[in-house]
């Protein structure tokens, strides 16, 4: 059976107290085997830079979270253009609107479509970040046309499945975590049943979600059981999906 790719985890989170990476072994062993991590502040991307080169299984989505907008700055975009660049690097984010925390909505926006810009001017997909303001990033995405050019993931999806199929038509693919365990999940079950195989993406978003990255194994035994289908074809599917969606066919294999 191939390997699970964790498509967001947050090794670098200050809740875990610098000991996220030392957790990628015990993981590897359990049959997960590449890690992507997104970055959430600018003074983070660095950091998680060199642990990449640390961790063979580690790759990275650097990027400034819509809570963090404020931090975006001529600075900030020029380093984000180098880093793209860097081999370890196979997405831009975890970028989008957040109406919950952070600077205002507009803020946000001005600093979304730039990096969506140095993602398609890198060539690569984004992690999205999107909470109580979906129709608005909807709007951004279909105005341009992202997902056509670059791809991406919806990280975290907890929408419906209207909203769900929307993202595959834009080019996006579903991002299924531990929400789906939960026994209050009631949309996301449903996403995950009628939506095509190919266009689910799994991951943790340790801490937030996840103590410990294995809980990966029991998201995509839930999607296997709602499914109807076995784990070995989740994984093969998932896995393939990802490697194609990140270009890291081979890396892990």
């Amino acid at each position: 059976m191939l390997p699970l790719i964790d498509t967001h985890i947050h090794l670098d989170a200050p809740e875990l107290s610098g000991n996220g990476f030392a957790l990628v072994a015990e993981a590897v062993a359990q049959g997960i085997g590449t890690f992507i991590v997104p970055g959430v502040r600018t003074a983070g991307w660095l950091p998680l830079l060199q642990q990449a080169e640390q961790h063979a299984e580690v790759l990275l989505a650097p990027g400034l979270h819509p809570a963090y907008a404020d931090q975006w700055s001529p600075a900030a975009a020029a380093e984000l253009v180098r880093m793209s660049q860097h081999h370890k690097v196979v997405a831009i984010g975890e970028i989008g609107l957040d109406g919950v925390c952070g600077p205002a909505l507009e803020r946000q926006e001005t600093v979304f479509r730039a990096q969506l810009q140095i993602a398609l001017e890198a060539g690569l997909p984004v992690l999205l970040h999107g909470r109580k303001a979906t129709g608005r990033l909807l709007e951004i995405l279909r105005e341009l046309q992202i997902g056509q050019q670059a791809g991406g993931s919806w990280h975290g999806f907890s929408g419906s499945l209207p909203v769900a199929q929307e993202l595959v038509r834009l080019g996006f693919k579903v991002g299924v975590g531990p929400i789906l365990l939960r026994t209050s999940a009631r949309k996301l079950p449903r996403a995950v049943v009628e939506l095509p195989l190919e266009s689910l993406l799994l991951e943790t978003d340790l801490p937030d979600m996840a103590e410990q990255p294995e809980a990966l194994l029991a998201v995509a035994r839930k999607v296997a059981e709602l499914r109807g289908c076995t784990l070995a074809e989740v994984v093969e599917v998932t896995t393939t999906t990802a490697c194609e969606l990140f270009g890291i066919d081979g890396m892990i294999l």
